[in-house]
């Protein structure tokens, strides 16, 4: 309070011994002294000491004058009295000072006795949902996430009003026509177009990482039974999206993250080569992938890949079994009894890689082919390209007609790509060409074609408007690539056909999604098969044969994904 109470020790002090003779000056000491005494107690006694002192050191000098010292003990019985108050004051100011003190003291034996039982459950995991149901181990070492995804659709497919008696379908000799083959005008119905269960984490450390999914794929259901008498019992089996009607496994792989943007993945995982492709089917803009990519996938494949990720540039190599080559054993093709290596999904080797550059944007806005409202602009520009050797031969008496990429022979598959996402409205376009060469046979080479135009648009936060363009030209030399369905189709050009697709998105809720569009195939579509398997029926467009003259194809699909 401006005035120690040593200071005021001292002064008491030295008054004391100058006047201890005065019985007055006595009093008044001991008065002072109760002072510094209660001083201690609370620091607000120090004024009342200062008070005191002051006034006997006055009264000191004037202590002759016996008139003064009736005034003085007035003064000092006074400042007791103000002794006594500030005593009371301060009394109380001490019981809140300890019973403040009480309740700090039972807060800390709260928190104590909390942090004793957090420590209790160091050996339990947590759990939750994060983008995907998870558990966790405490110390965050283990992890396992859960998702899933769900695609129910109602398609309606109309081929074009062209005489199905005289438009002739397939190879057969004579050729068939469209109702001598049993192909319906229209096939309609419902499916499961996808149902898939996705397992991904981390053991031992979040450096180590899994990636496990299966998938039911559709079969044709009972409309489409006579779309095509050569394809009524579904795609192939070498892959997840040519499965027809039964589970099967897409990505099985380990991945190992050695910090600094890379990491090497060995096992099962899409061939990274097409950007449609490598986007998840959940993430598409429009309700199906196009029929572009159907002919130029490579699909799933089975290798070692390594990526690696700046922040600017993404790349990726994988030294693979060749393209759409999953779920197959490791020596799968060898007869050599036969002489011949006939097995299904044979090459001798095969490499893919893509690279990707961001001059704008950030990588997450990438992950799939829209752009949502307030997502932020980004630019993405992509090249790749899948290069491999077939090894699947056939008998001497055969031409060995490459009717795929395992066939005998070189495939050199490239494509370039631009990604342009504005939040709430994108844009992108690809090409991709195919050349197969070093035939056998003395075979020239046969080179194929493609284009991808598409974009979309955010009417309002919840509802996108999209559309989309597809040229494609599967050439030929003699046989086409594609298979067998324009084989007596001699001319240098086997197949040219535009395709166009109009629809909308409606965003119902977080992870559910209901998308509608209309598609015109100007042309026919001549391939069942793409060239490196992928079957066409997903889309729900059907193998028409060159005289074929278009169709119309409606879906409407609702998804669900978490």
């Amino acid at each position: 309070m401006g005035f120690s109470f040593l200071y005021i020790f001292k002064v008491v002090l030295r008054w004391q011994i100058t006047h201890s003779h005065n019985k007055l000056c006595a009093l008044t000491t001991t008065a002072c002294l109760a002072f510094v005494a209660l001083g201690a107690f609370a620091q607000g006694a120090a004024v009342g000491a200062e008070k005191v002192c002051t006034r006997a050191l006055e009264s000191q000098n004037n202590q002759s004058d016996q008139s003064d010292q009736g005034d003085l003990k007035r003064e000092i019985a006074q400042l007791r009295n103000e002794i006594e108050q500030l005593r009371v004051s301060q009394g109380d100011r001490w019981l809140n000072t300890q019973r403040i003190e009480h309740v700090r003291a039972v807060v800390n034996d709260v928190l104590s006795d909390a942090q004793t039982r957090s420590s209790l459950q160091t050996s339990a995991a947590t759990g939750g949902y994060n983008d995907g149901f998870f558990i966790s181990s405490p110390d965050g070492n283990f992890r396992l996430q859960v998702n899933a995804h769900l695609q129910t659709r109602f398609s309606y497919n109309w081929l074009s009003s062209r005489d199905m008696n005289n438009s002739t379908i397939g190879s057969a000799t004579p050729p068939q026509t469209f109702n001598q083959a049993g192909v319906a005008k229209t096939a309609h119905g419902f499916a499961v177009r996808r149902a898939r269960i996705f397992f991904s984490g981390h053991i031992v450390d979040p450096s180590w990482q899994y990636f496990l999914s299966f998938a039911y794929q559709q079969a044709f259901g009972r409309n489409r039974e006579n779309a095509d008498p050569r394809t009524a019992s579904g795609g192939g089996v070498n892959q997840g999206d040519q499965g027809a009607g039964f589970v099967n496994m897409e990505n099985a792989a380990i991945q190992k993250d050695f910090g600094n943007g890379f990491s090497l993945r060995i096992g099962q995982m899409k061939s990274p080569m097409l950007r449609e492709w490598i986007i998840s089917s959940m993430n598409l803009l429009t309700v199906e992938r196009s029929l572009v990519h159907a002919l130029f996938s490579t699909g799933w494949t089975q290798g070692i890949q390594a990526n690696w990720r700046g922040e600017n540039v993404r790349l990726t190599a994988n030294f693979n079994d060749g393209a759409n080559n999953a779920n197959l054993g490791s020596i799968s093709g060898t007869n050599v009894i036969a002489a011949q290596n006939s097995g299904a999904g044979f090459t001798q080797w095969a490499f893919t890689g893509r690279a990707e550059f961001m001059p704008l944007g950030d990588w997450e806005i990438f992950d799939q082919m829209t752009s949502m409202p307030r997502e932020g602009t980004g630019i993405l520009l992509g090249a790749a390209m899948n290069w491999q050797r077939g090894g699947q031969q056939g008998n001497t008496s055969n031409e060995n007609i490459p009717t795929n990429g395992d066939a005998d022979g070189m495939f050199l598959t490239w494509t370039t790509d631009a990604t342009w996402s504005l939040g709430g409205a994108n844009v992108y376009a690809a090409w991709v060409m195919n050349s197969s060469y070093s035939l056998p046979g003395g075979q020239g080479n046969i080179n194929s074609y493609g284009v991808v135009l598409q974009g979309g648009y955010f009417v309002t936060d919840k509802i996108e408007l999209f559309s989309r363009w597809e040229w494609m030209d599967i050439a030929n030399t003699n046989t086409n690539l594609a298979g067998n369905n324009v084989s007596n189709n001699t001319s240098n050009s086997a197949s040219v056909n535009n395709i166009a697709t109009i629809g909308a998105n409606c965003y119902l809720a977080r992870g559910i999604k209901f998308s509608s569009d209309f598609g015109v195939s100007f042309g026919p579509v001549t391939f069942q098969n793409g060239i490196f398997g992928q079957n066409i029926v997903g889309a729900d467009y059907r193998t028409e044969g060159a005289s074929g003259g278009g169709q119309l194809v409606f879906r409407s699909q609702l998804q669900l994904i978490f």
